[in-house]
């Protein structure tokens, strides 16, 4: 008896673990949580695609296919839903599944982590692409009879031999793209790695610091799963080992880290989870960190229940919000925080209120918010970052070995760029299409991997078009050179409305016949647009773009939930889904436009679509905001003062922003044009305004300043843009003889006599082809002029190994009195004399005085050095 029940039970189990092994989700309460969501989204939106995405479901997929689909379906991005469609999708979840089939890793994946990190075909903001079946034929057989970390290592050794470090706008490439060209900024990077990963089927997901505090700018780098650890590397910059890499001691300073994934993901750390996605918070496996917690409370001392709790940082000179919160019903909320300092910024309905916060030293900040104060005042804050710490002591085992091996893999990257349009070819290409040799070559030159594609455009253009080829060039950025498609441009050269002189040919150019409108993936939507409607319509539209408007408004639902990331859905994709964030529907708007001939564009100061007719831009307004809440105008002078006549730039030393929905929001216009010079005159919408001013000092603190002011319709006001500056002055860090004759790479001797070290001199160590060097040599190209000006002469010290053949001193227009050697005692004698190491903390730089002193060090990866020595130099002079 005891047999026959035993044999029963055996046999339900076996029953049982079958049923759940056909499932991609074992969980049920889960798996009934994402199917009741895709049914949610089905009926709101997705039906509007109805044959591109659903009629998939009647076809022959297997239960995890469809779960898979499901899964996606319900909390992708909108824009991605409206931008592809199910075979997309489908391939990509077979592929998955065949990686998980394909390595022997495949089995210790849990579910959970194949659903949130392995199965998305999104790793960032990127435009997708088949990557994953790409690099799953290419590295099959390289990794998989390693072990799992071993073989996350190789990917990323593979990813370097496909790419490098450059800096770039914020629009993200595929990863085919980011291979096509060679190069790619580390968001880039990131994304291609992560994507390769999951092509083998390792859990892998992008991890960021959203902005440093000790200085500018921000990273993401790469986390990976093995053999139940998840540990860390830097994308495309592969280490002898995995938890290594130059941005170790940065992220130690990090205030925040995180990562996000579509759906609901378990985990004990969260900064938030949301209706489509969790986000987490990865703060404490990189730096110290404490929850800081925050009690809004109401005038009489009542906590208020979903109040918003933004923490800000100060980064490029203006307030990020690291993440937004909101309190519970006991008026709290909590964030995971490195020890740094913070801006805390609280508001509900009509009311705010803010207050630095240094985290190390607070658990609860206990906040009032009674009301709003929109006086005109001023406010002085000093941020202090996380403390620099003393640098991990990394080992050397394998580490020569990989330096051969990153230097080989350079040369298989070199190789592969050998391969672009040369000067010669482009003259000849220019000249057979009777185009200007000049310019055509700097496209060419420019577009890099992508070449081919710009050379197609330049033949296959319609002779009676070709006048406008170089124009159209001209005005795409350089990144669409890179990746842009041909049949994408051709489509636009071809089905653009000719130009009957009704506007300037600039005009035409940048705002009718091109195909960039914000940061969407590129599209021939003119050709798509154009047959969807009479020949009526688009003649309505040439005479009243309102109509377009009118057309959206009554066809495109407006939905700001669904699309989470932001990347904007194409034209194409709003027109058939129906539903549609506000920038993807201005977007359509402009598409719209310049189908029908209208020079449209999104002005880059308001965010807001606008047509031109005659001499005047006229505002569309898709959204909530009415026209005559923000109509009125009035206008400001930026001034500068003593403090900041010298040099004082637009997100580098301030920002202005506007208040909006209970906090300020900055204004991304290109100031780079229209604060060239002050005096400095803007045209504003009326409303509460701050400008915000930035000096940072060389321990990474910031010395800040909060002025509010309002605008009421056709006011006029006179700002004055004043930094607060560091009254220190220099102190010396110790003495260094330099060498009275240094060779330089070119096997010259240089000769450094008291004459030629005047005015001090300038020597940085630097590790080619790595991401901070990089940095730090495009400061000294964009600060080149100032230092022409003080005569400080450069000292470039490259390693004496594979390593300097990557470095091409050509790629960069440094200053004038520059010379580059190989010396590697030069660093040690310098370690000497300072009593510090450092390795593994390169670029390394030093001002160095006529009489021996020094009077600057910095090492490491740190946004803005160049400008830090600047100072240093104008200071010494002076």
């Amino acid at each position: 008896m005891m047999t026959k029940r035993f044999l029963y039970i055996t046999l339900l189990l076996g029953l049982f673990l079958s049923a759940c092994s056909d499932h991609l989700v074992s969980d049920a309460k889960k798996r009934k949580e994402i199917k009741e969501k895709f049914e949610q989204r089905k009926e709101q939106f997705l039906k509007n695609r109805q044959e591109q995405l659903l009629d998939v479901f009647s076809s022959d997929i297997s239960i995890k296919e469809r779960e898979a689909l499901e899964f996606l379906y319900a909390y992708e991005t909108l824009s991605d839903l409206s931008n592809y469609d199910s075979d997309y999708y489908l391939q990509q979840i077979r592929y998955a599944f065949k990686a998980q089939n394909t390595f022997h890793w495949g089995k210790k994946v849990s579910k959970e982590d194949f659903l949130h990190f392995v199965l998305p075909p999104r790793a960032g903001t990127e435009n997708m692409d088949s990557a994953r079946l790409v690099i799953f034929k290419e590295l099959k057989e390289r990794v998989r009879h390693m072990s799992m970390k071993d073989a996350a290592l190789e990917v990323n050794h593979w990813c370097h031999e496909k790419v490098t470090y450059t800096g770039t706008d914020g629009r993200t490439s595929a990863p085919l793209a980011t291979i096509k060209n060679a190069k790619g900024r580390c968001g880039e990077e990131s994304v291609l790695t992560v994507t390769a990963l999951r092509a083998v089927g390792i859990p892998a997901r992008q991890i960021y610091t959203p902005r440093w505090v000790h200085q500018d700018d921000n990273h993401a780098w790469v986390e990976f799963w093995a053999d139940g650890e998840w540990y860390f590397m830097g994308a495309c910059e592969p280490e002898a080992d995995v938890n290594q890499g130059w941005f170790v001691e940065p992220s130690r300073r990090a205030i925040l880290t995180a990562t996000q994934t579509p759906g609901h993901y378990e985990t004990s750390d969260l900064i938030y989870k949301r209706e489509n996605y969790t986000r987490l918070n990865q703060v404490e496996n990189y730096a110290t960190a404490k929850n800081l917690f925050v009690k809004v409370l109401d005038r009489n001392r009542k906590p208020i229940e979903k109040a918003n709790v933004g923490f800000l940082v100060c980064n490029y000179a203006e307030l990020y919000h690291l993440a937004d919160l909101q309190t519970d019903e006991n008026g709290l909320c909590k964030l995971k925080l490195g020890l740094g300092d913070v801006l805390v910024w609280t508001w509900k309905e009509n009311k705010f209120n803010f207050e630095k916060v240094s985290v190390a030293d607070m658990d609860t900040l206990n906040i009032e918010l009674s009301g709003s104060d929109f006086s005109e005042r001023t406010v002085d804050m000093d941020l202090i970052p996380p403390v620099k710490k003393a640098a991990f002591k990394v080992s050397a085992e394998g580490k020569e070995n990989n330096k051969k091996r990153l230097a080989y893999e350079d040369s298989i990257r070199l190789a592969y760029e050998n391969t672009f349009m040369v000067k010669e070819k482009a003259i000849e290409l220019a000249k057979a299409e009777r185009l200007d040799t000049s310019e055509v070559w700097q496209k060419i030159k420019a577009s890099r991997g992508n070449w081919e594609s710009i050379q197609n455009v330049i033949t296959k253009t319609p002779v009676d078009r070709k006048m406008w080829i170089l124009s159209l060039l001209q005005h795409i950025s350089e990144k669409d050179l890179r990746d842009a498609k041909a049949e994408v441009l051709l489509s636009h050269m071809n089905n653009t409305i000719e130009y009957k002189g009704q506007y300037s040919e600039d005009e035409y150019v940048q705002y009718v016949l091109n195909p960039r409108i914000a940061m969407e993936q590129l599209s021939a939507y003119k050709a798509y647009l154009r047959p969807k409607f009479e020949n009526d319509f688009w003649r309505d539209i040439l005479e009243d773009p309102g109509k377009a408007k009118d057309w959206i408004l009554e066809n495109i639902s407006i939905n700001e939930r669904e699309n989470y990331i932001w990347v904007p859905a194409t034209p194409k994709g709003v027109f058939e889904m129906k539903t549609s964030d506000l920038g993807s529907a201005k977007i359509l708007f402009v598409a719209m436009c310049r189908t029908a001939g209208v020079v449209a564009r999104i002005d880059k100061v308001t965010g807001i679509a606008q047509y031109k007719i005659g001499k005047d831009w006229t505002n569309v307004y898709l959204g909530k905001l009415q026209p005559k809440e923000i109509e009125d105008f009035g206008s400001i002078q930026l001034k500068a003062t003593e403090s900041s006549k010298d040099a004082c730039e637009y997100y580098k030393n301030f920002t202005l922003a506007k208040f909006e929905n209970g906090s300020y929001k900055t204004l991304e216009f290109e100031f780079k044009k229209a604060l060239a010079d002050f005096p400095a005159q803007l045209k504003l919408a009326s409303g509460n305004y701050m400008l915000y001013t930035a000096e940072r000092v060389k321990d990474g603190s910031l010395l800040t300043r909060l002025s509010f002011f309002n605008l009421s319709k056709d006011e006029h006001k006179e700002i004055d843009v004043g930094l607060r500056k560091e009254e220190k002055a220099l102190e010396s860090l110790g003495s260094f003889l330099l060498p009275s004759e240094l060779k330089t790479v070119d096997g010259q001797i240089e000769q450094l006599d008291s004459e030629s070290m005047r005015n001090g001199i300038a020597v940085i160590w630097l590790d080619p082809d790595k991401e901070p060097t990089k940095h730090v040599l495009k400061d000294f190209v964009d600060l080149k002029q100032s230092f022409d000006d003080l005569q400080t002469p450069f000292v470039f010290v490259l390693p004496n190994d594979d390593r300097a053949k990557v470095f091409n001193k050509d790629d960069y227009n440094l200053p004038e009195n520059s010379i580059f050697v190989t010396n590697d005692q030069l660093l040690q004698d310098f370690e000497s004399a300072t009593k510090q190491s450092f390795e593994n903390q390169f670029p390394v730089l030093a001002m160095i005085s006529a009489n021996k002193e020094i009077f600057y060090i910095s090492n490491g990866y740190k946004i803005g050095a160049g400008d830090q020595l600047l100072k240093v130099f104008k200071k010494y002079q002076e």
